[in-house]
């Protein structure tokens, strides 16, 4: 029986505990950018990732509670929703490029293995690694969990983002913007999708490390 949680969450400002994570391997970056996006995308008068209205680092625009997926006998939930819990407790943590970690700060790939390493599943650590790495998704059967990647200013993939579900994905986006929300509907980002990808580990379960009192509401 899964936890009786409200389908939205509480009205008011609420925020997730980080989980601690054991640092990442150490990386070449002059070699291995993990995004391409380091320097920004430009300006999309059509609703591109500089629009407010794209990207969002406030949690309530999460379309589903992710602890709603905890059993409540177990305390466990499958590997690819602790991934998005892992990953929204990040919003609002600063991009950087080469970084993989909340206290210095992440870049696009350096934050989706973070997320997947608190989910005790190993991902390389360059977007076009993850590709390689992940089985094919077509994008009506995308789930919670799931990679979306795009091709922004090569022949291939250099942005990567978690998705949440409802269009939506959470991703590091580009120097001087925080961890966020974005949709993948906006004409910007469906213009450089390519594909989304699967890890095999996706449906195990584990221990989960977030439970209903790491949200707190402020009134």
């Amino acid at each position: 029986m899964k936890s009786a949680v409200p389908s939205r969450l509480a009205a008011g400002h609420w925020h997730l505990r980080r989980a601690l994570v054991p640092g990442g391997l150490a990386i070449t970056m002059a070699l291995l950018g993990g995004c391409a996006t380091q320097m920004g995308p430009t300006a999309d008068t059509t609703g591109g990732p500089d629009s407010a209205a794209a990207e969002t680092a406030d949690p309530e625009n999460l379309p589903y509670n992710p602890l709603q997926t905890i059993d409540t006998r177990s305390g466990m939930h499958t590997r690819s929703e602790e991934v998005v819990v892992q990953a929204v407790s990040q919003l609002g943590t600063p991009y950087r490029w080469g970084g993989e970690s909340a206290e210095s700060g992440f870049d696009c790939s350096g934050l989706t293995q973070y997320a997947f390493q608190a989910a005790d599943i190993d991902l390389p650590r360059t977007s076009y690694q993850q590709y390689r790495a992940t089985s094919r998704v077509e994008r009506d059967e995308l789930r919670p969990g799931d990679l979306v990647f795009f091709r922004l200013k090569g022949k291939r993939v250099d942005h990567v983002g978690i998705y949440v579900g409802e269009n939506r994905f959470v991703h590091a986006p580009s120097r001087g913007k925080d961890v966020s929300f974005a949709r993948l509907d906006n004409v910007y980002w469906s213009r450089n999708y390519i594909g989304a990808g699967r890890v095999p580990e996706a449906d195990q379960l584990q221990l989960a490390s977030q439970r209903m009192e790491d949200f707190t509401t402020e009134q």
